[in-house]
Parts: structure tokens; sequence; C-alpha cells
């Protein structure tokens, strides 16, 4: 099984308006499933793309120019996270 891609958070852009993570994807591509950890907690939050089901999907998977993703669990301060091609 291939490892899950980790990234930091200080990597990610912070809209605590929206509570939205915000990353390019020149970091570790639009995988379906990867963590975050927190360089003030080091806690690690896992995050999965969202699906059909999702009032955020998009049907036509925004033309490949970005991917939305939702965290598993309950996480303070944090809607979903986007990454972009920028």
């Amino acid at each position: 099984m291939k490892d899950i891609p980790q990234v930091s958070l200080r990597v990610c852009d912070y809209d605590p308006i929206r509570r939205v993570l915000r990353m390019p994807s020149a970091l570790i591509g639009m995988p379906r499933t990867f963590m975050v950890e927190s360089h003030h907690t080091g806690k690690q939050v896992r995050f999965v793309v969202v699906g059909p089901e999702d009032v955020l999907f998009d049907q036509d998977g925004w033309d490949g120019e970005q991917q939305v993703y939702r965290p598993l669990g309950d996480v303070a301060g944090v809607d979903h996270l986007i990454i972009a091609n920028q």
C-alpha cells in the first residue's frame, strides 16, 4: 500500500471567516487523501476528497483546476481544504 502524503499546516493559507485552508497543487498534487500536521500542536488530520453526496462536490471536477477536501472527524475551525493549481 502506498504511503499517504503528508504536509505541514505551515504550507496552507487559512481564511478564518470561511474556515477554509488552501494550498498549491505543486506540493503534493491532488491525491484522494492526505494528512496535514499542525506545527502548533503536532496533531495530524486526514483530509479526503469530497464525494457526490457533499454540497461542495462539482460534477465537472473543477476542470482539474482544484480539488476540495473535508477533514475526517471534528476539526475546530476548519470546514474544508482546497488544493488549487497556481
